[in-house]
């Protein structure tokens, strides 16, 4: 078998130039996994046909389905005719925080919708010069041990990529990089992944692909920046299509397999947590919540005791972490339980200050200004003696000498119009 050229485009190009760049390269008869993003993988997609080019995508949900706004799912990758996923790349973990298990439910997720995962590992510049790389690469690596057999038959590869060698120039010494492949090769042994490729990954290109790719550690490279361009991106594919996977072999034996309660075989069917969880050696905490345990599949015979090893020291950090919170009561037919009312039919009223309620806070003093009060306009009638003429329409009044000027009517005068109108 040849050794593997991935091209992981990232967050570039765009959905012409991807299409371009897919079609040029299937017309060149090329053997490579093409890692586009979500947007261009129908674009790329409908160049590939009848292609010996392999298409995946760079990362996949934890969910199935349901409201995750923004997720991808391993199913919806698979209807758009994906075939591998990116899972665990450094930008991911360090960009984004996911951790061993987060690492692990996108393995599964993967496998279960039957994308083959690509699984990224490697360690930082301060964990390399602390002498704690190799410790850090073997605990990635331990998703892989939870995982059943028949979901580590399906990883595609595992890719060796140093966090600082990624994207800043600066590139690993071969003897480094063998370094680190011979130990990833003896873990991955260890768990019956004998034939599983190695990549290395992290500032690959054309002047040192020669070099990595001879070596007979690696198995192939995962390329970054480089692959967005097709001068370089060929390149390196011609030095890999040249050299052959060279097969690996150890003496030493396999380690014991994890006990059934260990493994994360699958998930159930409407929501996202797993069928069988690790078993916790530890007691909870008191100050924790009760919840519901988790029923486990019955075994014929007891599991085996787990070695002292980094899975233990993984079962240790997992027992101390808390349960989730109880989740609100549901009827039998999945509704949210009501309140239960009081005897006579109420709710039960509100505590007073006595029994421990909240007081009240103090009433506002600020008075609120008093409403205007509007004035209805009334109309006067002329109080005449009696055999006098009341006013006609359109006539004013006329003084009276003996009573005195007699009160207007409620008719406009022209004489008692403002100065300012």
């Amino acid at each position: 078998m040849r050794k593997i050229v991935a091209a992981n485009w990232k967050m570039n190009l765009r959905r012409e130039t991807a299409a371009t760049l897919a079609g040029a390269l299937a017309g060149d008869s090329r053997e490579m996994w093409l890692f586009p993003c979500f947007v261009h993988i129908n674009s790329v997609r409908l160049q590939l046909s009848d292609t010996k080019l392999i298409m995946g995508a760079q990362d996949v949900s934890v969910h199935k389905d349901g409201a995750h706004t923004g997720d991808v799912s391993a199913e919806m990758l698979k209807d758009c005719a994906c075939e591998m996923v990116l899972i665990g790349h450094s930008e991911r973990r360090q960009g984004y925080g996911e951790g061993g298990d987060v690492i692990l439910r996108k393995l599964v997720r993967a496998c279960a919708a039957g994308l083959r995962p690509l699984l990224c590992v490697g360690e930082t510049k301060a964990e390399r010069d602390s002498g704690n790389a190799q410790a850090v690469v073997e605990a990635q690596l331990l998703v892989l041990k939870r995982l059943a057999p028949e979901a580590r038959a399906m990883i595609a590869a595992v890719a060796y990529e140093p966090v600082w060698a990624i994207g800043t120039g600066v590139n690993a010494a071969l003897a480094q990089v063998e370094e680190m492949h011979g130990f990833i090769a003896r873990k991955l042994h260890a768990l019956a992944m004998n034939t599983t490729p190695i990549l290395y990954g992290g500032s690959v290109t054309p002047q040192n692909a020669r070099e990595l790719l001879g070596s007979n550690v690696v198995d192939g490279v995962l390329v970054g920046s480089a692959s967005i361009n097709y001068e370089a991106i060929t390149a390196i594919d011609e030095v890999a299509k040249r050299q052959v996977i060279t097969p690996r072999s150890f003496a030493t034996q396999l380690e014991p397999p994890p006990p059934p309660e260990a493994l994360a075989l699958l998930f159930e069917r409407d929501n996202d947590d797993f069928k069988v969880e690790v078993k916790l050696k530890q007691p909870l905490p008191t100050s924790s919540p009760v919840i519901t345990p988790i029923e486990e599949t019955p075994t014929s015979a007891p599991p085996a005791p787990i070695s002292s090893g980094a899975f233990s020291r993984y079962e240790s950090e997992m027992s101390s972490r808390k349960p989730p919170t109880q989740p609100l009561p549901r009827t039998s037919q999945g509704r949210i339980a009501p309140v239960n009312p009081g005897s006579s039919g109420k709710l039960a009223p509100a505590k007073s200050e006595s029994q421990g309620a909240i007081p009240a806070g103090p009433k506002p003093t600020t008075q609120m200004p008093p409403k205007p009060v509007i004035e209805k306009p009334t109309v006067e009638v002329n109080k005449a003696e009696p055999g006098a003429k009341t006013d006609k329409p359109g006539e004013k009044p006329k003084p009276d000498d003996k009573n005195g000027p007699q009160k207007k009517s409620n008719i406009y005068d022209e004489t008692d119009r403002p100065s300012w109108v």
